[in-house]
């Protein structure tokens, strides 16, 4: 499986007329291949909308993004709301199951972690192996490299009952040395959005 992340920037305040519009056009194009998870974030870019599709791979995506494109209803006339939009591929770790449609939430925390590109390769082995130990105590939803888009990444999306309950469980991967992995490179960068998931959302 690969997974497309789809981050869009909205004009200011425009997110609940995106995701209506979406919303409505997404009735018809999860005939052709459902939404892994939607959501809008919560802190910072409070116009960002994220979504993410699965696929089984990037000639499976090609074909299901042509097929719904020649439906009346799809795409959405989004258009007019979208000042920027970034496409990128995951490559989900060997553990990661696929996300089940489901109510994990409702606080979804997405992380980007940066590497020189030297470290790539000792950072998915160590960052992967501590990210599957967290999981046995916390919702993990997706992880994996990114292979398009900004390769030199890693991303996690997290799912938390509310925000004590994340401040806990990243205070407890720290002291077990999981976040960051203790064993592993530390990260160039790191970019972290709290979301909260739209009404038609499989995951929630």
């Amino acid at each position: 499986m690969i997974y497309e992340i789809r981050t869009y920037r909205v004009d200011p305040g425009a997110v609940p007329e995106f995701e209506e519009l979406f919303g409505q056009g997404y009735r018809h194009r999860a005939e052709y291949s459902p939404l892994s998870g939607f959501w809008h974030t919560l802190d910072e870019a409070l116009s960002e909308v994220i979504h993410v599709w699965p696929y089984k791979d990037l000639p499976d995506r090609a074909e299901k993004r042509a097929a719904a494109a020649q439906h009346p209803q799809w795409p959405p006339a989004t258009g007019p709301l979208v000042n920027r939009m970034q496409s990128e591929v995951l490559l989900p770790f060997g553990f990661v199951e696929d996300p089940a449609p489901g109510t994990v939430g409702p606080v979804f925390e997405i992380t980007y972690d940066y590497f020189k590109v030297a470290d790539l390769g000792s950072a998915a082995t160590a960052w992967s192996r501590a990210i599957e130990e967290r999981s046995k105590r916390h919702s993990l939803v997706l992880a994996g490299r990114l292979e398009f888009g900004q390769t030199n990444g890693i991303v996690q999306v997290w799912a938390y009952d509310d925000l004590d309950q994340r401040a806990h469980a990243l205070d407890e991967a720290a002291a077990r040395g999981l976040c960051p992995p203790a064993d592993g490179p530390a990260p160039l960068e790191q970019v972290s959005k709290l979301m909260t998931p739209s009404a038609f959302s499989p995951l929630h």
